[in-house]
């Protein structure tokens, strides 16, 4: 209902914005179902209604959410306008609404626009079914609705979850895409403009998209992935287009730290990067993520430090925290409001607390093989006395009295 009711804002809202003829010439153009094959094609038709002798249509087309208008000539033939605008070389946002109008030239007379028009480019190479909620929509095509409902089960977890981190309202509701496989999803994300790894939000779409294969790992990735965007999506809610510009280690961060099941390879990369002294600042992270290996552990350092703000500063803190940075404060010093510290000096006890108590278990955990080896050089020696020490007890125990050993 929230797709259709945006479409329909769309097209009123955009219908006057013309040329000043335009409102007059509307009615001459009739829109016919717009046919497309994702990642492909796209045919958009009109019925011209004119009797006015037309020399050039030229199409536009413009998805949700960005400034890049594509346009191209159309064919007129038998009163049909045809437009077929080749994806491949300009591809359309995935899972957004397009809008898309025509300009008339006509022989005689200056030319005119006609009304905008609107469809919902979603990835139609799959049979999608539906199961919802009041907050969301699970979309999935491989499994049955028991699957679907644990999906769902997660997003209303995560949502919960969320709302206990951070002072959020009741929500508009948002989609999720479930893939059956990871190369699906990213086939569908390249598709779609974009280059990504895992899962993924658009926030201002109010869309998020998954892969969740089946097998055994399936119900823990549910119960990881979904809450973790579900807390991007309840953001941008929260704070709008701020959602840009805030530091990329609490959205991250937020994010991680609001699934079900923590990450435990996290435990390991941060208690590696302990051991060897090569921790991030948290002040590199805040404009963007590493591009190599180290991008793991940029998220390891993001949850642990989200989850030590919590616990020191609370809900209130880390909501006021959000507050600052959406208002545009600057990454060092957008703590200060709600904490009173800038971001190194959290830092630095983010290292001391949760970090430092860990030394003794990662000095353990580093010397259990050498710890294994040393004991392993005792023993021997150590077993070998007491072996010849009870030899010698059997042999002492074997003589008569008086009995000597030469």
């Amino acid at each position: 209902m929230r797709r259709w009711i945006s479409l329909l804002l769309v097209c009123l809202g955009s219908a006057w914005c013309a040329f000043p003829a335009a409102a007059a010439n509307t009615r001459q153009i009739t829109p016919e179902a717009v046919e497309y094959d994702f990642g492909e094609q796209v045919t958009l038709q009109a019925r011209l209604e004119s009797e006015a002798a037309i020399s050039e249509v030229t199409a536009f087309l413009r998805s949700e959410g960005t400034d890049q208008t594509y346009s191209g000539t159309a064919v007129i033939q038998d009163g049909l306008i045809t437009y077929r605008h080749d994806l491949t070389a300009e591809s359309l946002r995935a899972f957004a609404a397009v809008e898309y109008w025509f300009r008339l030239t006509p022989q005689t007379g200056e030319p005119y626009l006609s009304g905008t028009y609107s469809f919902y480019y979603e990835d139609n190479r799959f049979d999608w079914q539906e199961h919802f909620s009041n907050n969301f929509v699970i979309h999935w095509y491989e499994g049955d609705v028991d699957f679907a409902q644990d999906v769902l089960n997660a997003a209303e977890a995560g949502l919960a979850r969320a709302q206990g981190m951070l002072s959020l309202e009741s929500i508009n509701p948002v989609d999720i895409y479930v893939y059956a496989s990871g190369v699906e999803m990213q086939s569908t994300l390249r598709l779609g403009g974009l280059r990504w790894i895992a899962g993924h939000a658009d926030p201002d779409l109010g869309v998020a998209v998954v892969s969740l294969p089946a097998g055994p790992d399936q119900r823990s990735e549910i119960e990881r992935q979904i809450p973790h965007e579900v807390m991007h999506l309840m953001l941008y809610q929260s704070v709008g287009q701020a959602y840009y510009t805030l530091p990329v280690w609490l959205k991250e961060g937020l994010a991680s730290a609001n699934e079900m099941r923590p990450n435990p390879d996290y435990y390991v990369i941060l208690s590696k990067a302990v051991e060897q002294d090569t921790l991030l600042p948290i002040t590199a992270l805040c404009q963007s993520f590493p591009q190599d290996n180290n991008v793991y552990l940029a998220y390891a350092q993001s949850d642990s430090f989200i989850r030590y703000l919590y616990q020191q500063y609370g809900q209130s803190g880390l909501q006021n925290m959000l507050e600052s940075y959406a208002a545009g404060e600057g990454c060092e010093t957008g703590s200060v409001q709600s904490t009173g510290l800038t971001l190194s000096e959290l830092e630095q006890g983010w290292r001391k607390t949760s970090l430092n108590d860990n030394l003794l278990g990662i000095a353990v955990e580093a010397l259990l093989p050498w710890s294994a080896l040393l004991l392993g050089i005792l023993l021997v020696p150590l077993g070998m006395l007491l072996a010849g020490r009870r030899r010698w007890k059997r042999q002492q125990g074997g003589r008569k009295p008086g009995e000597g050993t030469g």
